[in-house]
């Protein structure tokens, strides 16, 4: 088949083109399938018309020098008439809002070719239409754009089983909708471990030396729970091990103000912010930690959402700590492949925290535990076959 699939914004630094719609395409490009995936990058200007292959997959940006009302009307429209362009036998589009669900509008209006809608989070009633600051008109379209393309798909993968059923609750044919949680990258299967050499180096760059240490790395979006992880280090610090350090590596609309909670908690020279982390260095920096950290608190966002940066982490063989919500529920056995606070309760993460990194042989299980399920379980090249037959049963 000939493929083509819309991503939402640019390859980096969100998650959703570079982890879910990139892994997705590499393993059908591996089952002998074309597969282009087209861009707006309006989060990444400098990315702006940049086309390249990586692993047998196109990928293409559209041409955006900025991120103007205009452009949010007329590039959508561009990015359909490449689609149709390139004559697909069906098209992925991942997200039903912005850019890539203008597109998918389009393209659902003016072209007969099958359409399938990806979602990997909830923006509507609950989601990120509440927790972002868009103006009212925006939250009431993008809310619209919702319902409207999971409708009128030709069928829906989603990432979550919250999704699943939020999707279904939109009126959708469950024989539609295909569960197709995030996977690990296919080179973190082989990959020769990270030397120790390489983690002392990282180590000391991050100011822990031997010291434990808990790392997020990840884009931090406005409303982050991470802030939960902020008090709790705060509550604990007496009680850590000498030289413990919290790191959130990582940029997004959500990093001022984590910083500012730093400083307000007084744990400013014990938490380090090191911004973003290029995507070939992640398991550098994965490697060299302890723990993995990502807490939620209990909303329909984080219950809808398939955190990939907890994937990777599991697939790399490192302990996860995050919350009993959504689909981390599926992801872990508590206390055999990671642990699970209670979601939004600092002192049931605090305790969790404290019980991890002081037991290094507690995480080095744990870890251990937690990439034989990854790999068991997500793996794409495994899983991507379910995929295929949902394309299959569209074009039929």
């Amino acid at each position: 088949m000939n493929i083509v699939m819309i991503g939402p914004f640019a390859f980096q630094p969100k998650g959703t083109v570079s982890v879910r719609a990139f892994f997705m395409a590499r393993a059908l490009v591996g089952r002998g399938h074309r597969v282009t995936i087209l861009m707006p990058p309006y989060d990444h200007l400098a990315d702006s018309g940049r086309t390249w292959e990586q692993e047998g997959v196109v990928l293409e940006n559209a041409t955006l020098r900025r991120n103007d009302l205009w452009r949010q009307i007329a590039v959508p429209m561009a990015l359909a008439r490449r689609a149709t362009h390139l004559a697909p036998d069906l098209v992925h589009v991942f997200k039903p809002i912005g850019y890539s669900g203008l597109t998918g509008l389009y393209l659902r209006l003016f072209s007969r070719r099958p359409l399938v809608l990806d979602t990997d989070d909830w923006e509507g009633a609950g989601g990120w239409i509440e927790a972002n600051p868009y103006p009212a008109a925006w939250k009431r379209f993008f809310a619209w754009q919702e319902r409207w393309m999971a409708r009128h798909a030709d069928a829906v993968t989603v990432a979550s089983r919250t999704l699943q059923t939020q999707v279904w609750g939109l009126g959708v044919d469950p024989e539609r909708v295909l569960y197709a949680p995030n996977g690990p990258d296919v080179h973190g299967r082989d990959a020769e471990p990270v030397s120790a050499e390489e983690i002392r180096q990282i180590r000391q760059d991050l100011g822990v030396g031997e010291a434990p240490l808990a790392l997020y790395l990840g884009h931090i979006p406005h409303g982050s729970d991470l802030d939960l992880a902020l008090e709790a280090w705060a509550r604990i610090g007496d009680r850590l091990p000498e030289g413990a350090r919290l790191v959130i590596a990582g940029v997004g609309d959500g990093l001022p103000a984590l910083q500012a909670a730093a400083r307000q908690w007084g744990i400013a020279d014990r938490v380090g912010f090191p911004g973003w982390i290029d995507r070939d260095r992640a398991a550098f920096y994965l490697s060299a930690a302890d723990l993995i950290v990502n807490p939620y608190r209990d909303t329909l966002i984080n219950r809808a959402k398939c955190a990939g940066k907890g994937v990777q982490a599991m697939a790399l063989g490192k302990a996860v700590l995050t919350s009993r919500v959504g689909e981390n529920l599926e992801y872990i056995e508590h206390r055999r492949s990671g642990l699970l606070a209670e979601p939004g309760d600092v002192d049931d993460l605090a305790r969790l925290l404290l019980e991890a990194l002081s037991d290094r042989t507690l995480t080095t299980t744990l870890g251990l535990n937690a990439r034989q399920r990854i790999w068991e379980r997500y793996d794409w090249d495994a899983r991507i076959g379910a995929v295929e037959q949902l394309y299959q049963s569209v074009r039929a």
